[in-house]
């Protein structure tokens, strides 16, 4: 019987989970097996090893990507550990999106409450002159 658990996240773009992961510090491995209790293991996209053995996955489920660990015996907290990637995927995806669009990022700072502010401008004269 697999202890795995599948939970079905929002994320979708796998560039920008491996490097919200990476901003946030841990190593992950792509196209690799979770290890999970009794030496069960599971395939994933993208997986953060753990030093007690009991590592976190995701991998393609639909259109988004889904969560895959074995929650016995994970070391850190789940929805502490989604919150997190989440808002660190959500950062990327703004700076992505906004850089695309031609603005730069001028000041980006962590508020009291934990939340990222970011502020954007876009020089207009210097578009104006490129078009």
């Amino acid at each position: 019987m697999s202890h795995f658990s599948r939970i079905r996240t929002e994320l979708a773009d796998i560039g920008l989970l491996k490097k919200s992961l990476e901003d946030l510090g841990y190593k992950i491995e792509e196209h690799a097996k979770v290890r999970g209790f009794g030496g069960q293991l599971t395939k994933a996209e993208i997986v953060v090893r753990m030093p007690n053995g009991y590592d976190l996955g995701f991998r393609k489920s639909g259109d988004t990507l889904e969560l895959v660990a074995d929650l016995w015996g994970l070391a850190v907290d789940k929805d502490e550990f989604l919150e997190t990637v989440k808002q660190r995927y959500a950062r990327n995806a703004v700076i992505n999106q906004a850089t695309q669009e031609g603005f730069q990022i001028v000041k980006e700072e962590t508020l009291d409450d934990g939340s990222i502010r970011i502020v954007c401008e876009r020089n207009v004269e210097e578009r104006v002159q490129a078009i």
